[in-house]
């Protein structure tokens, strides 16, 4: 039974900008909550105790790339490039976090994302496929564009 799911979506990137934890320092500390509490907590609470499971999928977005010059080619490979790296970046920062919870709970950790026993994390690129504005008419829509949303799913008892 799944008893917690969310679309939790983080976003605010610079152009060129793809670490994740830099990104959520500058966030209010609600969102910054929000996202350790939600997933970081989940995740390592289903490590650490039988019978829950977790699974999420993080989700990278770009804004688009009107780079003059470039072929539509190239633009769709430099927003599916900026894309991965959010949600590469996201990913490890998120195994980093449940890794240090784990250890304050006095348990090995995984070496790797493989070596999860009830967590799952996917990762899915998204390009500029996904605008939250289409033309956007100022840096701040394209921040809005620049994201990465999890998709959460906490199965417990």
């Amino acid at each position: 039974m799944v008893t917690f799911e969310a679309e939790i979506p983080v976003s605010g990137y610079g152009a060129g900008q793809s670490d994740f934890g830099t990104l959520l320092d500058t966030l209010s500390q609600g969102a910054q909550d929000t996202v350790r509490q939600e997933i970081a907590d989940r995740a390592a609470n289903a490590e650490e105790f039988e019978g829950q499971f977790f699974v999420v999928t993080v989700v990278g977005h770009s804004d688009r790339d009107d780079t003059p010059g470039l072929t539509p080619e190239q633009r769709r490979e430099s927003e599916r490039s900026a894309a991965r790296k959010r949600a590469d970046s996201a990913v490890e920062w998120l195994f980093q976090e449940i890794r240090k919870r784990l250890l304050i709970s006095g348990l090995t950790p995984p070496a790797t994302l493989r070596d999860f026993k009830r967590t799952s994390i996917f990762t899915a690129v998204a390009g500029a496929a996904d605008l939250e504005f289409r033309v956007p008419a100022s840096e701040a829509e394209r921040k809005d564009n620049r994201r990465v949303v999890f998709l959460v799913a906490h199965f417990m008892p």
